[in-house]
């Protein structure tokens, strides 16, 4: 059981990640029918999709080269649901779902029908918009592994003795992410950009909420979101959808509707100006600062339209030896490698974000230009780089470059469809739970649609302002203030950060925040 955190991962896995994540079937549905009282869309060969008449969203995702199949449940909630005194709660609750209910009611008895059922991996875990639960077993066992996660879900036994001891669990856990240089950095960082609602950025929360947590309150939470509306049942491997739905009304179809619950309302709004934060940590990299530029971005159901335009910026923007990357690496000294110069954006529900980020070469901290000041300066260049592709995008990436990155964003799911299990559980489960079912069919097209202007607007929209696109100089004059504000976190090593007696000065002098884990979290504000 883990919590899934996107912010903070290293710039590798960064990239693999949204590589993982725009891996995305985007298959057309087609026109749907009525069968047996439940909505039925296939997308023809790779993914089906149906729903119950109480909510119940299925998808199957048909792969029968083994006799296997994972079965995964997932809901719509995490972090994005949270408020201050619940902040914490699901991760909680997820622990307790492996501790029985009404048909296996201790965790003993839950583990022995996992083996029963000869399961070959499960986990649950719980992220910043959905909570997920998966196994992997045989085919002919689905009917069981089916009504597993039914009596699962719909009938947790919730016991007092045992909410006592899994809360110590809990607890050791967030412990071991509250002493993380890396979600100390993170946590630092989007509590800041989102100081409204910043419990919405963080899975984990105050230890203080675990510790008071009582079943009144898991109870709470099970009837608001544990609900047929918010949840999904994907199933990929050796199966059909025609199956998968009968098993799915037998086990699932008597459960009694209840509203979808209301997630991410009121929106974040936008980061305040002025964001700088540095860290230093003892077991950073030797002789590097990390980089990081963050802009609020579009949010997927509000601002739906854009989440498309970013994605295919991604990749106009993604390759080591592409003009973006190349200027940046010939303007900015000292620079690690052109292959650790990244710019992403996470879709999200609520809070949106564009992230660039890079290795900074730091040899000599007392005798080079302080690197504070260098991280500034970087910040300058790369909004400048960026006023001139919203000049003339076509211009700047080549001709060709627009069809090739829609091409190659809608072909990546080749890599994510490779395994039908890790499908469901991880691409599948996140598309649903962020953007929904309609966005996840409807995403080629879209994609298509992006247009080199569109790509203009979007960086005038969300990065350099449309003063800065009008004036296509990146100075540091007043008229610079009417640019989106943008957040800045600097990672350095302990040794590196002492090495240079102007460190303190420049934090300063350059309106910087020193981050600790005593200042790090929104509860500690």
């Amino acid at each position: 059981m883990n919590l899934k955190k996107k912010a903070g991962r290293q710039v590798l896995a960064l990239v693999m990640a949204l590589i993982s994540v725009l891996a995305i079937a985007g298959q057309q549905s087609l026109p749907q029918s009525q069968i047996g009282g439940a909505e039925l869309s296939a997308a023809p060969g790779l993914i089906q999709n149906a729903k119950l008449e109480n909510g119940l969203e299925l998808f199957v995702v048909e792969n029968h080269s083994v006799p296997l199949v994972t079965v995964c449940v997932a809901f719509r909630g995490g972090a994005l649901a949270q408020t201050p005194q619940t902040a914490g709660l699901f991760h909680l609750y997820e622990h307790m779902m492996f501790n029985g209910n009404d048909k296996y009611p201790t965790k003993d008895a839950f583990t022995a029908a996992l083996n029963r059922m000869g399961t070959t991996n499960w986990n649950g875990a719980t992220g910043k918009e959905y909570i997920n639960y998966y196994i992997t077993v045989p085919s002919d066992k689905l009917a069981d592994a089916v009504d597993f996660w039914a009596h699962a879900v719909m009938n947790p036994t919730l016991n007092y003795a045992v909410l006592e001891n899994e809360k110590q669990v809990v607890l050791n856990e967030i412990r071991g992410y509250h002493s993380d240089p890396a979600q100390i950095a993170s946590n630092a960082l989007e509590s800041r950009m989102f100081p409204q609602f910043p419990w919405r950025k963080n899975i984990d929360g105050p230890e203080s909420n675990v510790a008071q947590a009582t079943v009144a309150d898991l109870r709470d939470m099970q009837h608001t979101y544990y609900v047929p509306t918010n949840m999904a049942l994907m199933v990929g491997g050796d199966t059909t959808i025609d199956q998968v739905r009968a098993l799915a009304e037998a086990s699932f179809g008597k459960w009694t509707w209840a509203p979808e619950p209301v997630l991410g309302e009121p929106p974040q709004g936008p980061i305040p100006q002025g964001i700088r934060l540095v860290t230093s940590e003892d077991q950073f990299y030797r002789g590097i600062a990390q980089v990081q530029f963050r802009w609020r971005g579009p949010d997927v159901t509000r601002q739906t339209f854009d989440t498309y335009v970013s994605d295919v910026l991604l990749f106009l923007l993604s390759s080591p030896s592409g003009p973006f990357k190349s200027a940046i690496m010939r303007k900015v000294f000292g620079l690690y490698d052109a292959e650790y110069i990244d710019f992403t954006y996470p879709t999200a529900r609520d809070g949106g974000n564009y992230i660039f980020s890079t290795y900074m070469l730091v040899q000599k901290p007392a005798a080079e230009e302080p690197v504070l000041q260098r991280v500034e300066n970087m910040r300058q260049i790369v909004l400048s780089e960026f006023e001139q592709i919203a000049k003339d995008p076509k211009a700047y990436f080549g001709e060709g470059a627009l069809e090739e990155a829609k091409t190659k964003l809608v072909d990546q799911n080749i890599y994510a469809l490779e395994s039908a299990g890790s499908f469901v559980t991880d691409t599948l489960t996140f598309w649903w739970s962020t953007a929904g079912t309609d966005y996840f069919f409807d995403y080629e097209a879209n994609c298509r649609k992006v247009t080199w202007e569109d790509i203009s607007s979007l960086i005038r929209k969300y990065l350099i302002g449309e003063a800065g696109a009008a004036r296509g100089t990146a100075d540091s004059s007043p008229a610079a203030s009417a640019r989106p504000p943008a957040a800045t976190l600097v990672r350095l090593r302990s040794s590196t950060f002492s090495a240079d007696p102007r460190m303190d000065s420049k934090i300063i002098e350059l309106g910087y925040t020193r981050v600790t884990a005593d200042n790090a979290f929104w509860w500690q504000k």
